[in-house]
């Protein structure tokens, strides 16, 4: 066996568990309706419900799964210290890295293709209560999000050494559009004195957390090229530094210096809204100009403070967390 074909067993025999559950947990809410005695009625809603798309702001368990699913396939190549005896033979870190993405993300792929021809077949079955068209449309829109959260998990999960840190910080990331689109609103909200939705939605579509269905036309064009150039950014950048990862510091959760600060950034622009929040409540900040200044300006000297604080205490900078 030549050793491409023994990085391609062990990732195999390292991930099988995870890659065969793929379907299943794409495919969970047209297996459980088949449990109730009702269950050709169910059928017929969740199939045209599925049809007309669900909205961004609920939350899809698909889009964790695919997260965690990427976040495995380099993640436990590093937790168990693999790789330390694998690129000690002939091969390269790029193939490594090559090889446990492809099978990951293969296995998304083809898992929600299967999902796609399993409801297909339903619909058939069912009496076409919904289009076959809008299925195919909305179910590849969902695929473009899955990898858009999958090749943040493999990022993550090829710096990181720890699986649920890799996986916490990939989430903070995937969060963070989201979280700039409740900022904005919350600022824009006490400068106009009204409520915005649609730049809310707008910002918060950005975000592979949330799903596409919904979204069509041009808008649906320039998200699909959004999420694009997002798959092709985090997976080079996945590469990259896999590539240059110190095996020396394999022992440490972040082996590059500059994700701790980044987890102190990512912590404190939350803590820093936190606080906004509740000295709005506590002193009723009110509405207007100058309280939407007020709010951006304790926002910003409240999670400038502390970034310092974590920063100087180095909270993150000694030991790995061993799972």
């Amino acid at each position: 066996m030549g050793p491409r074909s023994a990085v391609w067993w062990y990732a195999w025999r390292s991930l099988n568990g995870w890659l065969i559950a793929t379907p299943f947990v794409l495919a969970r809410n047209w297996i459980l309706p088949f449990l109730s005695l009702d269950s050709m009625s169910l059928l017929r809603q969740n199939l045209e419900r599925t049809a007309l798309g669900q909205p961004a702001y609920q939350l899809d368990v698909s889009i964790f799964w695919a997260m965690l699913l990427g976040v495995l396939s380099i993640g436990l190549v590093t937790r168990r210290g693999y790789i330390l005896s694998l690129l000690a033979g002939p091969i390269r870190r790029k193939d490594v890295y090559a090889i446990h993405a492809c099978l990951t993300g293969a296995a998304l792929v083809v898992s929600q293709l299967l999902v796609l021809l399993y409801l297909c077949a339903l619909d058939a079955i069912a009496g076409m209560p919904a289009s076959p068209t809008l299925l195919v449309h909305v179910l590849l829109k969902r695929l473009l999000v899955y990898l858009a959260a999958w090749s943040l998990g493999v990022a993550a999960g090829a710096t990181i050494t720890n699986v649920a840190m890799a996986y916490v910080c990939a989430l903070g990331v995937a969060s963070f559009p989201a979280y700039a689109a409740a900022l904005i609103q919350y600022v824009n909200a006490k400068w106009t004195m009204m409520q915005s939705m649609h730049l809310y939605r707008d910002l918060i579509q950005l975000s592979p957390a949330t799903l596409l269905d919904t979204v069509t036309g041009a808008s649906l064009a320039a998200y699909a090229l959004w999420f694009t150039a997002w798959i092709a950014f985090w997976l080079l950048l996945g590469a990259r530094l896999f590539e240059r990862l110190p095996l020396e510091l394999l022992e440490e959760t972040f082996p590059f210096g500059a994700y701790r600060r980044l987890l102190a950034l990512g912590i404190s622009l939350l803590a820093g809204f936190i606080l906004v929040e509740w000295v709005d409540h506590a002193v009723n900040l009110g509405r207007g100009k100058a309280a939407a200044i007020e709010a951006a300006f304790i926002w910003l000297v409240g999670s400038g403070a502390i970034f310092a604080a974590l920063d100087r205490a180095g909270v993150y900078r000694k030991r790995r967390w061993n799972p």
